[in-house]
């Protein structure tokens, strides 16, 4: 008996999504497919988990990111292009932005001394 092929996955334009992006660049990780291989996840997933073509993650991978990235599952995800009523729970999401937030040597270049103090005394 032949298997019959898996047709495409559609992922739609309105979705939640798996947006490692701004948090990569908050933990100055550069070089992501290195990172989520060395953290246990294959590189065909972690491939696809980058360039946005995931479909599914697993609760071990959830795991290992949510660990070695020191951060809840809320941090790794964002919403995209959906109408949410202002109650909704999903509005506690980051909202999804294609633009590469600066990192923060780039951010703190723009500081003075005195603000950088500031930040630092808390």
């Amino acid at each position: 008996m032949l298997k019959k092929k898996r047709k495409s996955i559609y992922i739609p334009t309105s979705s939640v999504i798996l947006d490692l992006k701004p948090i990569l660049t908050q933990r100055n990780i550069t070089y992501s497919s290195t990172f989520l291989t060395k953290i246990g996840i294959p590189i065909n997933t972690a491939t696809k988990i980058i360039k946005g073509e995931s479909i599914a993650l697993n609760y071990a991978h959830l795991t290992k990111l949510c660990l070695h990235l020191n951060c809840t599952p809320n941090d790794l995800f964002s919403v995209r292009n959906m109408e949410l009523s202002e109650q909704h729970a999903l509005k506690k999401l980051r909202i999804y932005d294609e633009a590469v937030p600066p990192n923060i040597a780039q951010w703190l270049a723009g500081k003075s001394i005195e603000e950088i103090e500031a930040l630092m005394k808390g």
